[in-house]
């Protein structure tokens, strides 16, 4: 069965608000298939979708080598895409696993390699690093993320 995550993020970007919505296909097991992104702010528009299939990465008919060997969609400011990793390669506590992602910054939606590692620290918690970062990372019983250190909390809707 594919899993379909959808979402939007909205930040402030040069004191004015923008907002990126997204589609990400994966298959049963948390393998990328594909992402689409749109990109709204007062004075820019974007659009993107890259496709993934074996271990090419395409973007408007046009494989991408430099994304040779990512494994994974890193959407910028949207903790959603730490899910996917953290899913397919179900680590126990104390396990790390080192994998390569496709990072989409915002707004400019350009993509490069990023390098990164995930720790389970315990039951609920991650230890996220790329480059010169790091961050716990909080999820619930299924995965998903619910805290992403100092940076975003998931907001539950009160009754």
């Amino acid at each position: 069965m594919a899993r379909n995550l959808r979402g939007e993020t909205v930040a402030m970007l040069k004191n004015a608000p923008f907002s990126a919505r997204y589609i990400i296909l994966t298959d049963s097991r948390f393998h990328t298939a594909s992402a689409e992104i749109y990109l709204y702010s007062s004075d820019l528009r974007g659009h993107l979708v890259i496709m993934h299939s074996g271990d090419a990465w395409v973007l408007d008919g046009e494989e991408l080598p430099s994304l040779a060997g990512c494994t994974d969609i890193d959407l910028e400011m949207s903790p959603v895409t730490n899910t996917i990793p953290i899913r397919r390669v179900a680590l126990k506590v104390g396990e790390k696993e080192d994998i390569s992602a496709a990072w989409i910054r915002f707004p400019s939606l350009e993509i490069m390699p990023l390098k990164q590692s995930y720790e389970r620290a315990s039951d609920n918690s991650y230890i996220y690093r790329s480059s010169n970062f790091s961050s716990e990372i909080e999820v619930d019983s299924t995965g998903m993320v619910k805290c992403y250190g100092n940076v975003w909390k998931e907001i539950t809707p009160q009754s």
